[in-house]
Order: structure tokens, then sequence, then C-alpha cells
């Protein structure tokens, strides 16, 4: 217990440097996509409670502890008691790796200084600092493994209840912790001590019913709601993201005006009831996204075994694989802290899988349901997708056995016969970590994200800074001259916007990104008196097969401002049909009587 306690400290401790640069961080007031999503429904929850959520898209447990952080706003800034939440999960999730470690691997200290690498991996503490459920995952996983490895280990009913209940409850933190339910079942089944088969299947119907219990409070509010559905109905839709024919291996929107994580919700609804020609349920519609993704991968087995193939590639990346948010700019630009906390993904991975085999060479019985557990985190990235925050779990399980491969090179260093082979070893992993340091770097649309932020925040001029590597490429980076142009539409410098716009569409823009370009381009042209080539453009906006209900609005908007008042009605009509979750175009009508 003091040792946990320690560790806890010292995490904690760690979080601390980095919570305090993180104030002048520009995301900090700007969360990004999915954390937008938190957001926005922890504030939800906070106003109007729980009840009053439909069936249950994601896991909720981290909005609800979200909102109760929020609740304390009224004596501590929200940011900050949510920041501070993180860090606490967090810290708690790295200290209960001790008791992990004695239970599975027959020793704290393997949990102690598997800890101190999850610390010294610099995004454990980077996406504490993010609306985002990676520290109460982390922290209810590695609960749930301390309670089956105490169950495993005294064969105590009641423990074997505690252990699936603490399970349900990190699946309500994330839905695909179920997926270790077969591995805590097996872990239960094959403890030593049980003298018949009745004992054995008792402690699994136990474990069973514990998981049940967990999982209860989601399942009773979605049967509340209408539909059977045991946590979160986004298991369809997340499977078909991430094994659709023309997939990447990371997040591939199931559709093209798909963003975060509500209007995707909304559209693949919307999708999926257009093809039903009728109304649907939650469970239904994950069932629509199930069945096409399983015809996607039929469709094109190599393909998928290539796709599988990449996703590998993806958890073994030596860097940052990509995600809303970029580790390496933010920590080179705002949080030099993160420099102290810089060992890289490879020698994790390297120690961890070392220490898998020294384990499972030592004593299978105690130390495969935890390498069955990091196993299917594996499986997971590979069944859905991948990206630095959801391939945290995985390390994570591989720390202890990371310490325990370090513990061994320190016992092996001590006999002489085994010096050069650990000094071999050393120098690999020395080799792992610059390599690794070397290649986590940022990508151009990480940069592109940043010159949103600061944009978004009115910080215009640093915008712009923060294009200017971007804006030297050659060939010319389309992405970041359409960029600039937006930043100085916003400066009100129309002609430069004008110039930008139409470089960036010689230098050749994805289509959809072009159909938007077009509208603001003629948006300037109105400004800068040229009704005619502002006409044009919108034309050719919406004529794009990429089209979105805003593309329509604005078109709308401009004819209005012609007076030409039947073709706005037409466009307006247009959009309000493209997104019906959308209130402006129906506004508008409603203001021109329609």
């Amino acid at each position: 217990l003091r040792l946990a306690i320690l560790v806890f400290v010292v995490a904690l401790a760690a979080h601390l440097p980095a919570l305090f640069e993180y104030r002048h961080d520009p995301f900090v007031h700007w969360p990004l996509s999915d954390a937008q999503s938190y957001d926005e429904w922890a504030q939800r929850i906070a106003s109007r409670g729980l009840a009053a959520e439909p069936v249950f898209h994601q896991a909720p447990l981290f909005p609800v502890l979200l909102a109760l952080a929020y609740g304390f706003s009224a004596a501590f800034s929200a940011t900050r008691a949510a920041l501070l939440l993180q860090a606490l999960l967090t810290s708690a999730a790295v200290a209960l790796l001790v008791p992990v470690g004695k239970a599975y691997l027959r020793s704290a200290a393997a949990g102690a200084v598997g800890a101190v690498l999850v610390v010294l991996h610099g995004p454990f503490v980077f996406y504490g600092l993010k609306l985002l459920p990676v520290p109460v995952a982390l922290a209810t996983s590695a609960a749930a493994l301390a309670v089956l490895g105490a169950a495993r280990e005294r064969r105590s009913l009641v423990l074997d209840l505690l252990a699936g209940l603490a399970l349900g409850i990190s699946a309500l933190a994330r839905a695909e912790g179920l997926l270790l339910a077969p591995v805590g079942a097996a872990a239960l089944a094959t403890a030593r001590g049980h003298r018949s088969w009745h004992t054995r299947a008792a402690s699994v119907v136990v474990f069973a019913a514990g998981i049940a219990m967990g999982v209860a409070p989601a399942t009773i509010h979605n049967l509340r709601h209408g539909d059977f559905v045991l946590v979160a109905s986004s298991g369809g839709e997340n499977l078909f993201i991430g094994n659709q024919r023309g997939a990447r291996g990371d997040y591939t929107p199931l559709h093209p005006r798909a963003g975060d994580i509500f209007s995707e919700r909304l559209l693949g609804k919307a999708i999926a009831e257009k093809d039903a020609g009728r109304p649907i349920s939650p469970s239904a519609v994950s069932a629509y996204w199930r069945t096409r993704a399983l015809r996607e991968v039929l469709a094109d087995p190599v393909g998928w075994l290539v796709l599988e193939g990449r996703k590998l590639r993806r958890v073994l990346a030596p860097g940052d694989p990509s995600d809303a948010y970029s580790f390496p700019l933010e920590r080179d630009l705002f949080l030099p802290w993160l420099h102290a906390l810089a060992l890289p993904a490879w020698p994790l991975l390297a120690l961890g899988l070392a220490g898998v085999s020294i384990a499972l060479r030592r004593g299978f019985a105690s130390s495969w349901p935890l390498a069955g557990a990091a196993a299917a985190q594996l499986a997971t990235l590979l069944l859905f997708f991948v990206n630095t925050r959801l391939r945290l779990p995985l390390f994570f399980l591989l720390a202890p056995f990371g310490g325990l491969a370090l513990i061994e090179a320190a016992a092996s260093w001590r006999r002489e016969a085994r010096r050069l082979s650990v000094a071999v070893a050393a120098v690999v992993l020395a080799a792992l970590a610059i390599a690794g340091a070397a290649l986590t770097r940022a990508v151009p649309r990480d940069h592109l994200r940043l010159a949103s932020a600061l944009s978004s925040q009115g910080r215009l001029d640093e915008g712009l800074a923060a294009m200017t590597p971007l804006m030297a490429m050659r060939p010319p980076y389309a992405l970041a001259i359409d960029q600039a142009g937006w930043i100085l539409q916003k400066k009100g410098e129309f002609s430069a916007a004008r110039d930008r716009y139409r470089e960036a569409l010689a230098a050749g823009l994805p289509e959809g990104r072009a159909a938007e370009t077009r509208t603001r381009l003629a948006q300037v042209l109105e400004k800068l008196g040229a009704p005619v080539e502002a006409s044009a453009e919108h034309d050719r906006a919406v004529g794009s097969p990429e089209a979105t209900a805003g593309t329509w609005y604005e078109r709308g908007m401009f004819r209005l401002r012609r007076g030409d008042r039947a073709g706005a009605v037409a466009d307006l009509r247009a959009a309000a049909k493209l997104d019906p979750s959308w209130d402006r175009p129906r506004d508008a009508l409603a203001r021109l009587g329609n």
C-alpha cells in the first residue's frame, strides 16, 4: 500500500508542471472533435440531468464525472476542476499498477517500475490534459484487473462479484472493456484451489453477475428510453469506420459530412433509416452498420488483410499516429515539461514484449491473464482503428511487463556471464529511444489545427505565423494556403484572402474542401464588389457532389441579398434537407414565411 501511495504521489507530481503550462495552450479553451462532444455532453448533463439523455451512443461514465467536476465551477473554474480530475484519475491508474504487478507477476516492484515507464511516456500525461476518457478508462480497467487478481488468489465469491462489478464499471468508461470479460472468466475458471467444476462454474457465474450489475445503470437507462443496449450503441458505426474499403487504419468518417460524436450519430442514424425506409432504434442502427462492415470485409478480403497490416503498423509506430491533438506540436510550443517525459513508444513496447516472454516462461498460471488483457486491447485496435490515445491502454497493460524486464536485466547484470547480453540489449533500447524521439514530430495537419485554434480565439497573426512553415512547402500545400486565406478573410484583408483562395484551388484541394473554399471565395468577392464572380463561385460550390448544407445555405443568403427570394428559398430548403439538425436554414425559412 505504501509503495502504491508513493507511486500515486510521484505520478501526480509529474502532472502538475504540465497543468501549470497548459494555461497558455490555445487548446485549453478550444476542445476538438470528440473532446468538444464530451464537453457539450457533460454541460448538458450538469444542467438537465442524466435522465433526459437518449439511449447512450457512447459510454457515459466520463461525461457524468465531467459534469460532477463542472459542478465545482462556482468555487473553482470548470476547466481547472476537469483537469484536476483527469490528473487524479491518471495518477490513480498508475498507482494501481503496483497491486497489478504483485497479482500477476508476483512482483510489486515490477508494477512500480512499470508505473514509472508509464509516467515517462509523455502521451499519458498529455491526454490527461484533454477532455477525453483516457484517464477514467485506464483507472477503471486497472482497478478491475487488481480486483480480479485478488479474486484469483483468494478464491472468494465476494471478490469474484467485485471483480465483475469493477469490470462492468470499466465498460461504462469504455464499452470495449467488455471484451475483457472472457479473459476474466477464464482467469477465474483456471485459478488454483478450485476443487471441482462446481466451484469453478460458481466463480464464473458470480463474476458474470457482477459485470451485469456494473453495466446495469446504462442498460436500465437505455431500456427506459425504449431500446435494449448494454452500454452504448456506437459499436456498429465504429466497426464500419475501421473496416470500410478505403480506410487507412486511423479514423475514417463513415460519411464525408460526419464530424464529431453527435453529428456522426445523427448522420449514421439518418443513413440507416433512409435505407430501412422507416425510423429504427439505436440498436438497429448499430446492427445496420455492423452488417455493412461485414459486407465491406467480404467484398475485398485481401484488401481488408492489408488494412489490418496498416493498423498493426500504426500500433507499432514510433511517433504520434494521427489524432485530433498533436502531442509533439503542443509539447514543442506550449508544454516544454513534456520533454522531460521523453520515453518514446518503441522502447516501451520492446520492454513490454520482453517482459511478456519472461513472465510466460516463469509462471504462466499467474501472468497469462494480464497478457491476455493486453492481447484483448490489441484485438480491439485491430477490430476498430488506431490512433495515439486509443493505443495507450495497450501500452499501459504492457508496462508492468516492461518493469519485470528491467528488474530481470538488473539481476542479470550482477551475473558476470550475462553482462554482455544486457549491454547489447541496453544499446538496442537506447537506439530505439533515439529513433523514436526523432520520429515523434508534428505533421502539417497539426499546424492547421493550431492555426484554427488560434484564429478562433482572435489570435489571427499567431494563426498566420503557424502557417509559415507550411506556406513555403514545395509542391504547394493547398490546405495551408486555404487556411491562410480564411485567416486573412477574418482579418478583413479581402484582396489577399481572394488571392490565397484562388492559389489553394489551383494547387488542388480535396473535393469537399474545395466546395467550402469556393463558398468563402464567393463571400470575399461579394465584399470586393464583384457580385457576378461571387455568383459564379457559389454555383460551382453547390455543383460539387460534396456540397454541404453550409454551402447551400450561403448561396441562399447571397441570393436573398441580391433580391432573388425564390432562389433563396430553394437553396435554404436544400440546406435544411441535407442537415435536418441545423437550425439556421429553418430559421431563415421561417423569417421568409416558408
